[in-house]
């Protein structure tokens, strides 16, 4: 099943920063400066939670992941500048 994930960070060092963002990135849309919208099954959250944990220093960085439901992910509202993601943003071939 796969569930929309809203996953926010706050990482001091540039470096690490830059990093956990372009991996970030390869599995779903940045919808703020440190919040992505990622849409992942089970195996795909386990391993890329893994792959992060091993990117940061849990001493001075946090990673929150929020799982939204379905009912939740259609409520989703905002203000200002921005789009609605695209909600298929896999392809089966």
């Amino acid at each position: 099943m796969i569930t929309l994930w809203i996953i926010s960070y706050d990482i001091s060092n540039d470096k690490i920063r830059r990093k956990v963002s372009r991996h970030l990135q390869d599995h779903g849309n940045r919808v703020q400066y440190s919040v992505f919208e990622c849409r992942l099954n089970n195996q795909q959250l386990n391993d890329l939670r893994m792959e992060v944990s091993a990117m940061i220093d849990p001493e001075t960085d946090t990673i929150r992941w929020y799982p939204l439901c379905h009912w939740c992910e259609t409520k989703i509202n905002w203000q200002g500048n921005g789009k609605k993601t695209d909600a298929n943003n896999y392809y089966i071939i």
